[in-house]
């Protein structure tokens, strides 16, 4: 992938998502098949029992999925199957980490699978995910 290309995907994944704004959700990293996102957890992150939200979790690793999909193709692509683990907990205070990794592509979908992590490392939640390629070109500036 060229920085030219990184920069325009980063801009597309942040700028252009008002959702993941809405929930501070960030990409920070791109690479050929990947996508590092972040999430520094805010009281609107949280659920009643001030640990993340399964909502949120998704929402981060499904991002995390679909911008390393468009790393690979600039062709809008859309989520048509997902499953989520959640595996641990994390505390209120925490920063965490999605990487989402691009594990097989085809003609029309990806099959992607994004870690959610703690700033120790601990896994947290893991999604596997379906990607399909509606066939539109990313409106990339």
């Amino acid at each position: 992938m060229t920085e030219e290309l990184k920069r325009k995907l980063l801009a597309f994944g942040n700028d252009a998502e008002p959702f993941i704004n809405h929930n501070h959700i960030k990409v920070t990293d791109l690479g050929d098949g990947t996508a590092t996102v972040t999430l520094p957890l805010e009281k609107d992150s949280l659920n009643r029992w001030n640990t993340p939200h399964g909502g949120v979790l998704f929402t981060m690793a499904d991002v995390a999925n679909g911008m390393a999909t468009l790393t690979l193709r600039q062709e809008s692509c859309v989520t048509v199957n997902a499953t989520m683990d959640f595996i641990s907990a994390a505390a209120a205070e925490e920063t965490l980490t999605a990487v989402g990794t691009v594990r097989q592509m085809g003609g029309k979908v990806s099959f992607c699978t994004t870690e959610i992590t703690d700033s120790t490392g601990k896994l947290i939640a893991r999604l596997n995910s379906v990607m399909f390629f509606t066939g539109k070109a990313l409106p990339l500036a």
